[in-house]
């Protein structure tokens, strides 16, 4: 083993897995909470942990705005994410001999969630620097689901800002890192899930299909009873629907033979999306109009 082998084998070993999680029992409890949206329970959790030392400062803050974003309070969350990050930034940069990851590791979860409430106010620039910035902090300190969490994050903020391109760019930065997660199927479903879309917005339909095609059997072999299942055949059909647009006037016979494709996709979907009930109402909405406007635009061919 030569020494550049040596020294990645070493740093993949020396890799965080999963998402950075709490020590303190109080801050568990409140991260349970919240995740579970016991409102009532989170707040008085949260109050319980210390301001000092100042990383259990730093989870306090943390905790505190991702409640406040779970309850759309976004600018009470922005305040207590940028706390947060700046006392995470204090302990693991304050010893220059001794970086302290899992410090460096909260504070790009701050800053990707304050990404997250920068977005919900519209402030698209905004969010979209506190996502690269907790990208590369945790290019260098975190896991690889983190970095995913990240690149995803990311490329919805270039979707949301038009910016096509660069969203297409960050989607197979998630896909090249999904395969590498804690959960390589799931992951890989929703990158290529996004990059099909990103490719859809950019023209290039033919990918787009292709992208969704994949999406859906990673989205099949993740769980075939799952709504996300159901879903995904909606979706290739939504591509084959606009790849059919896009060839409309200059080749029928291909027009044809994706807009049938896309009336089988759609009748597979048909079936298995009401059992959801409400949970997927909208779906049956989209898959309905989707199917009528397939089959005229057959008709009209």
């Amino acid at each position: 083993m030569n020494a550049a082998t040596s020294a990645q084998s070493q740093q993949s070993a020396e890799r965080p897995t999963g998402h950075v999680r709490p020590t303190n029992d109080r801050a568990v409890l409140a991260l349970k909470a919240i995740h579970e949206s016991r409102w009532s329970d989170a707040p008085k959790h949260i109050a319980a942990i210390p301001e000092s030392p100042l990383a259990e400062y730093a989870w306090k803050m943390y905790l505190a705005g991702l409640l406040a974003g779970e309850r759309d309070d976004f600018p009470a969350s922005e305040t207590a994410l940028l706390a947060s990050a700046s006392a995470a930034f204090v302990v693991g940069f304050a010893d220059g001999k001794s970086i302290v990851s899992d410090a460096l590791r909260l504070g790009a979860a701050a800053m990707e969630r304050l990404g997250y409430a920068h977005r919900r106010q519209e402030r698209l620039a905004d969010a979209y620097h506190a996502h690269l910035a907790a990208y590369r902090l945790r290019e260098e300190h975190g896991s690889l689901d983190e970095r995913w969490e990240s690149a995803m994050s990311l490329a919805i903020d270039c979707t949301v800002a038009r910016q096509d391109v660069d969203a297409e760019r960050w989607c197979r930065v998630a896909i090249d890192l999904a395969a590498e997660t804690s959960e390589p199927v799931l992951k890989q479903a929703q990158a290529w899930e996004r990059l099909a879309s990103a490719l859809g917005a950019l023209g290039q339909h033919q990918e787009a299909v292709a992208a969704a095609r994949t999406a859906r059997d990673f989205w099949r072999k993740h769980d075939r009873s799952a709504v996300t299942a159901a879903r995904a055949d909606l979706d290739v059909a939504h591509a084959l629907v606009e790849s059919a647009k896009s060839v409309y006037e200059s080749d029928t016979a291909q027009a044809r033979t994706l807009l049938n494709e896309a009336l089988a996709f759609l009748t597979t979907a048909a079936d298995e999306l009401p059992p959801f009930g409400a949970e997927a109402s909208r779906d049956v909405q989209r898959c309905t109009e989707q199917t009528d406007f397939s089959r005229r635009l057959l008709d009209s061919l």
